[in-house]
């Protein structure tokens, strides 16, 4: 797994005849609606956390299949029943629910992206996720989208609130190095997973690597920075795979047990659930300051 959730759906196909029938919002110079939407879809599960939480059940009318996946999703049992669930993007549904609003993210697929701004209906694109700032600002940017700046302000409240305690714990701590790995990739500068290791008082070797995005640093590469930590997912049995390594296996992080398995749905979430990932992860690499690790 990397850092970019699964909820990128792949090229639309013919539909655009269909999407144009979509009834368009009149949006302001700002570029949000003028009327807030009543009729709002989901395209990423970014947005499925978010709007679960600041939109009143009956405006939320399709979400994402992972919204329901406990191993992707943190809002399991939180999304009303009456919204269509997109197991990939189908049109001709996306047509039938006629919504006044789609949210996407800067992660989906731009055919995609392009398909719905030139059929006419309203889009509403997450930016910024790539960073637990950027992730803040995405919030309430979606809240002004959705005419619910209050209730967004108030998720983004909770969000600071949680990073605040974070920082403050973590105040003059040493800073280990901290190795993501997923099936031979990492997490270089600039990524989600990086900003999520340097919040949880980490420095994230796949930057010192020069990797870019998320790509392999080859095995050998990995061995050679000599990590404190290397960090994955539960699911599947990274820690295993890690451990079985013929190299990576020789670690002095696998020797020592410093192989740190976090719950996926928080180690790649892009949401307001970012300030919990922020802080389980920081709990594991600095037990003493938190107590026992969550």
């Amino acid at each position: 797994m990397t850092s970019s959730r699964p909820f990128l759906f792949g090229t639309a196909g013919p539909w655009t005849v269909a999407l144009a029938t979509l009834a368009t919002a009149p949006f302001t110079a700002a570029g949000f609606a003028q009327d807030p939407p009543r009729r709002i879809a989901s395209l990423n599960l970014s947005a499925d956390e978010v709007l679960s939480a600041i939109l009143p059940p009956s405006r939320l009318v399709g979400v994402t299949r992972w919204a329901d996946d406990p191993e992707s999703s943190n809002v399991v049992g939180r999304v009303p029943s009456s919204a269509r669930r997109f197991p990939k993007l189908d049109l001709e549904q996306l047509v039938d629910l006629r919504p006044d609003l789609v949210v996407v993210s800067e992660y989906t697929d731009a055919d995609v992206q392009r398909l719905l701004e030139q059929s006419g209906v309203s889009v509403h694109r997450m930016q910024g996720l790539a960073s637990m700032a950027g992730v803040r600002q995405a919030i309430l940017d979606l809240g002004r989208a959705v005419h619910e700046e209050d209730a967004a302000a108030g998720v983004v409240r909770d969000y600071d609130a949680k990073l605040a305690d974070v920082a403050r714990r973590l105040e003059g701590a040493p800073r280990p190095r901290v190795l993501y790995w997923s099936g031979g990739m990492t997490a270089g500068a600039g990524t989600a997973i990086a900003s999520l290791i340097e919040c949880a008082g980490g420095v994230n070797v796949g930057g010192e690597l020069g990797v870019a995005g998320i790509a392999p640093p080859g095995a050998e590469r990995a061995f050679m920075s000599d990590p404190d930590v290397v960090l994955v997912t539960t699911w599947p049995d990274a820690a295993a795979s890690v451990r079985a390594h013929p190299l990576l296996g020789a670690l002095r992080a696998a020797r020592e047990n410093q192989v740190l398995a976090m719950p996926n749905k928080l180690l790649v979430a892009l949401s307001q659930y970012s300030a919990d990932a922020c802080r389980d992860l920081a709990s594991r690499l600095h037990p003493g300051r938190f107590g026992d690790p969550r």
